[in-house]
């Protein structure tokens, strides 16, 4: 059964398919469950202030409405090498597969390790970044929710990581 309504504007027409739990828009398909989660944080309250961004904020918003807290104080790179720490729960995943398990509603991260040294920070290297992969974009591409320096509901891996190639994990 698909269900298909119609946003503010006319021009971006959603389908919704009970059966997947899955909703194409505009350009791809995401998990309805984890666009209500996106939804429910608000992700426009991480958007950056100044030179100062909240990926790992908004990431740890979203885990935690996904039943995983272990994000709680951790910047972008603590929460990448968490998750690349043997018997941490996650699984280091391709960027297709990544895609394929947001649309069955799995808690999939993309993340950018920055190992470019900086003092002053928690972990002493530059801010890496973070988000949450919510569906495929187009055909292998996953998308995701981010906040950063551009901050967004939905949109291709490459919006929000450009040039920097992300490492994928899932939650198993």
């Amino acid at each position: 059964m698909t269900v298909t309504s119609t946003s503010r504007s006319t021009t971006n027409r959603v389908a919704r398919t009970a059966t997947t739990g899955t909703t194409k828009v505009g350009r791809g398909t995401r998990n309805t469950k984890l666009h209500s989660v996106v939804k429910s944080i608000n992700i426009q309250r991480y958007k950056a202030q100044g030179r100062t961004t909240f990926c790992n904020q908004a990431v740890h918003a979203m885990a935690s409405k996904l039943g995983y807290k272990g994000f709680k104080g951790l910047v972008a790179n603590q929460m990448y090498k968490k998750m690349n720490s043997p018997g941490s729960g996650f699984k280091r995943i391709s960027a297709q597969q990544a895609a394929q398990l947001a649309k069955q509603g799995k808690m999939v991260v993309a993340a950018f390790y920055n190992n470019t040294p900086r003092a002053g920070r928690p972990d002493g290297k530059a801010p890496g970044h973070i988000a949450l992969v919510t569906g495929e974009y187009s055909p292998g591409v996953p998308g995701i929710a981010q906040a950063g320096r551009k901050t967004f509901e939905w949109g291709p891996v490459t919006q929000g990581f450009g040039r920097h190639q992300p490492t994928y994990f899932v939650k198993v």
